[in-house]
């Protein structure tokens, strides 16, 4: 990290978002082509290609474009060495290589250089420059290798590459910690309250950030109990959104909830972050952390201590940057320790202009070296229900579900074939398959996943089908059910003769009417059970 500084102006949230939206795009994927086109030219020389590779393709099948002075100088804008201009002059000169930062390199960047007929070694080369590590669908090593790659591209898209000083900067997750203490009742030079004010700017920063980045939320000094020295006052720090992927859904959830902080209790810093850098360890991935404040540790802990163990963590490359919103210039100082002894900035702010200043800014210089995940990690926790070899009714989605106390909560869902998350590894989960008409079907039941790794799953393999055949239309219908603790648990209904019905693997009854027509059926999983 670079040395830390204190920054009394700036801005906070345009900081974080700018550096956050600056890698989202993906490369689209190119047909094959002969000539290389300008815009093939360009994506090559910001993919990071080596000029030697770009030089190759140029002298074996030349270009598909007029180079004229406009053309040359849109290519050098987009990074283009003095020795590829010089080529596409028709007069080559030894390659200057020019060093440039290069971005992750995405499954489609690495198809469009296969059609492009880029040689292996350049491919390599350029995966060796990228953290991204891929888990290939039987379907995407199919189109691979239809484009050329050899079984050494797979190998090396699917192996742990060692991190470049290029990759260590870049930030996949982030922590945010808020004060939540009964200090930030006080009003900010506007009037608010600067728990108002620090939602509102909180919250902007949140909706702006890009889908895909794994972030999450700490809070404390939310609660207050008993007296002043009620030793719980001190207990009090949240994890108010545990560290996944945001998404449009999450930036929701997440709102809402800011939405209904209230300034409460004391100022457990240390405690929160150190709460903050365990969430952060959980992915064991490149990572930041902001604190946002309104005054000092209250509760006896060392937050500057707690900042350099968090520092002392390799992979935090963009420290513990702190926000002090509406601190007394002694204040000021220490917090400004805080941000130092964790290889972060401090930003200080006296008004809500200045809070939005100061995470502007923060934003900014987040965005220089932070991406959303960029290809589904090795070490992602999911299941894929895969689309099933024969014929099964239409579907709405596969549900991942947990279930509380009298209740039950739909966590993650998703299609065949899609990557489910499954959230945490000890929570049971009950993994459902829900048809456009009927009940929904429990394909696991009590699932864990301790492992992180994505289990594949056949539905042929554990749900079966039953089609009753009658003649008209029954009055009260048709169901599948199973007898429990003096009740009747309903496993699938429907109204007509000749339906089928997806149904658990399992020794089941069915009832036409309300009169059991068969008991003990032992359902067979993959098979179609015919009843009249």
């Amino acid at each position: 990290m670079k040395p830390q500084s204190f920054v009394r102006r700036g801005s906070f949230v345009a900081t974080i978002i700018a550096i956050l939206l600056g890698v989202m795009a993906g490369s689209p994927v190119c047909g094959q082509t002969t000539q290389i086109s300008q815009a093939d030219l360009q994506e090559l020389i910001q993919l990071g290609i080596d000029d030697d590779a770009i030089l190759a393709k140029i002298k074996a099948d030349g270009v598909a474009f007029v180079v004229d002075e406009q053309t040359l100088d849109n290519l050098k804008k987009a990074g283009a060495s003095q020795a590829i201009l010089d080529a596409l002059k028709a007069n080559p000169m030894p390659s200057s290589n020019a060093a440039m930062a290069t971005p992750p390199i995405l499954y489609d960047d690495v198809l469009k250089l296969l059609k492009l007929g880029i040689g292996e070694q350049a491919i390599l080369d350029r995966l060796n420059k990228s953290p991204s590590v891929f888990t290939l669908s039987p379907e995407q090593i199919a189109d691979l290798k239809a484009a050329g790659a050899t079984q050494t591209v797979l190998d090396a898209m699917q192996k742990p590459r060692p991190v470049s000083a290029a990759a260590a900067e870049l930030i996949t997750d982030f922590a945010i910690v808020l004060d939540c203490s009964g200090s930030m009742k006080e009003s900010t030079l506007e009037g608010e309250t600067k728990m108002t004010a620090a939602k509102r700017v909180v919250d902007d920063m949140v909706q702006k950030i890009p889908n895909g980045l794994n972030v999450t939320f700490i809070i404390y000094g939310h609660e207050a109990y008993g007296g002043a020295d009620d030793p719980r006052n001190c207990q009090a720090v949240k994890i108010a959104r545990p560290l996944a992927s945001l998404n449009a859904a999450g930036k929701a959830e997440l709102s809402n909830m800011i939405a209904g902080l209230k300034p409460t209790g004391t100022t457990p810093i240390a405690l929160s972050l150190r709460v903050a850098g365990e969430e952060l360890r959980k992915n064991d991935a490149y990572c930041g952390l902001v604190l946002i404040t309104d005054g000092l540790e209250t509760c006896q802990g060392d937050p500057v201590a707690e900042a350099a163990r968090l520092a002392s963590n390799p992979k935090l490359t963009f420290g513990v940057n702190v926000v002090g919103f509406g601190a007394k210039p002694e204040e000021d100082k220490v917090l400004a320790e805080i941000a130092k002894s964790g290889n972060g900035k401090y930003y200080g702010a006296d008004s809500a202009r200045e809070l939005a200043d100061a995470l502007g800014s923060l934003s900014t210089e987040l965005d220089k070296v932070a991406t959303p995940p960029i290809s589904v990690p090795v070490n992602r926790r999911a299941i894929k229900v895969l689309k099933p070899a024969i014929e099964f009714p239409e579907y709405e989605e596969i549900q991942v579900v947990s279930f509380g106390i009298g209740s039950s909560s739909v966590e993650a869902s998703g299609k065949y074939g899609e990557e489910i998350r499954i959230p945490t590894s000890t929570t049971k989960y009950e993994i459902r398959w829900v048809p456009k008409k009927g009940l929904p079907v429990a394909i696991l039941k009590d699932f864990t996943l301790s492992e992180r790794k994505v289990i594949e799953i056949k539905l042929e393999e554990h749900l079966g089908m039953i089609r009753v055949s009658g003649q008209g239309t029954p009055k009260k219908g048709i169901l599948v059910y199973k007898r429990g603790l003096g009740s009747i648990i309903g496993l699938q209904e429907c109204k007509n003769f000749g339906e089928i019905m997806v149904v658990p693997a399992e020794t089941v009854i069915v009832s036409v009417d309300d009169e059991d027509i068969e008991q003990g059926l032992i359902v067979e999983a993959g098979k179609l059970h015919e009843l009249e």
